[in-house]
């Protein structure tokens, strides 16, 4: 047992690690004091390589605060971690940026041996993923940079390139060999969101990543953005199926558009093209017969040999991976 707060979670095959950052520590501290300040995370590591117990390893702490459990990555040996120094309240004048940081165990002490900073410049972390030797981070204000770091050294991480595109990726999920498939929102020049944006990234030159192909769905929105369980990428077929939810309201026709579903988009190097969409049948509240009929949202989605299985709150529908014709419904 440890005597303390746990927020974030992060497992390896060996390892696991909980992070925290403290609120704790401000309640003590004067107003005008907490303006000089920035938050601080606290790291555990656990050793999980022996299936019947489990070891405490040692605890550290970095400036700033992580924006998920993607986060952090061990990875020889090494932890990486992707924090954002900045100061939580209100009026603070602190211009928020981000580091990569690299931590070893020495004794019983998660001790920092290498960062790189200065990433995204008063703007938020969006989207992280670590791949072997190379960290991808996503930051953004009003255009998303995808910046390229390598980890080969440990002790010397370095940003090998950046792209500048209008929007962001919430969520990055590797499609190939040197391919990033990206989750997220299209923008325009002024940072303001358009809708759901699914974007292929080569990043096979890592002083050079490219975007080679994108779709843009507009006034949507997707919880794979946010809850990557939401996202399904099935190699076999080069399809990812994402939940999808789009409403608007045309003032010239006073017509309403809107969807609830999901949708199944082909990913490769040159293209982006959706297949399929995916709607279960509405529901009627049986104790409110003058309530509209309503679409549940698709919350998850799995493939079980040939077929499709979405999950949302009112049942399950089996599609037909062939053409993704409807096959069955049962209703919760």
């Amino acid at each position: 047992g440890l005597l303390a707060e746990g927020q974030t979670v992060y497992s390896s095959a060996a390892s696991l690690y909980v992070a925290t950052a403290p609120w704790s520590v401000w309640t003590s501290q004067q107003w005008e004091d907490r303006a000089n300040d920035t938050l601080k995370t606290q790291i555990h590591a656990f050793d999980i390589s022996d299936p019947t117990t489990t070891r405490y390893a040692g605890s550290g702490e970095v400036d700033g605060v992580l924006q998920s459990q993607w986060s952090m990555d061990e990875y020889e040996g090494t932890l990486r971690v992707v924090v954002t120094d900045e100061n939580p309240w209100w009026g603070s004048s602190d211009v928020p940026e981000t580091s990569v940081i690299t931590m070893q165990l020495l004794g019983d002490t998660l001790v920092q041996v290498g960062s790189v900073s200065g990433l995204g410049k008063n703007e938020h972390v969006y989207a992280v993923r670590f791949i072997a030797d190379k960290g991808y981070v996503v930051t953004f204000r009003q255009i998303d940079p995808l910046y390229v770091v390598d980890l080969s050294d440990p002790r010397d991480p370095t940003v090998q390139g950046e792209l500048k595109i209008n929007g962001y990726s919430a969520y990055l999920h590797p499609i190939g060999e040197d391919l990033l498939l990206g989750v997220g929102q299209d923008a325009t020049d002024e940072g303001r969101v358009l809708g759901t944006q699914v974007s292929v990234f080569d990043v096979s030159d890592p002083a050079d990543p490219r975007r080679m192909a994108r779709m843009t769905f507009e006034e949507a929105w997707s919880d794979a953005e946010w809850d990557t369980h939401a996202f399904l990428w099935w190699p076999q077929d080069g399809i990812a199926v994402l939940p999808l939810q789009r409403w608007s309201w045309d003032e010239e026709t006073d017509k309403e558009d809107h969807f609830s579903g999901a949708v199944v988009v082909e990913a490769t190097e040159s293209r982006v093209k959706q297949v399929a969409q995916i709607e279960h049948p509405g529901y009627e509240d049986p104790d409110c017969p003058e309530c509209w009929e309503w679409t549940a949202p698709i919350m998850r989605s799995i493939v079980i040999g040939d077929t499709l299985f979405t999950i949302s709150e009112t049942g399950v529908l089996a599609s037909d991976m062939a053409n993704y014709d409807q096959l069955s419904w049962l209703e919760f």
